[in-house]
């Protein structure tokens, strides 16, 4: 079979004495590759109503925050 044009300049690089570009791809550094990474369409939906959640209501006793103002 013939060799990629990358695996010959990876087998040049080894064979000149430089850093074989394999050698950084042996370690995860901890990480897992099955972990789930994105969050679930009900876990973004939770985190947006927290986020929100003190914005709208700060008020004690649960006010919408609408204000009525009359003027006399």
């Amino acid at each position: 079979m013939a060799r990629s044009k990358a695996k010959k300049e990876r087998e040049r690089r080894v064979r000149e004495g430089l850093l074989n570009p394999e050698m950084n791809r042996l370690n995860w550094n901890g990480v897992v590759p099955v972990e789930r990474t994105t969050p679930t369409l009900k876990e973004k939906k939770e985190r947006l109503q927290q986020k929100h959640k003190h914005k709208w209501n700060r008020m004690p006793g649960g006010s919408d925050g609408s204000i009525l103002f009359f003027a006399l």
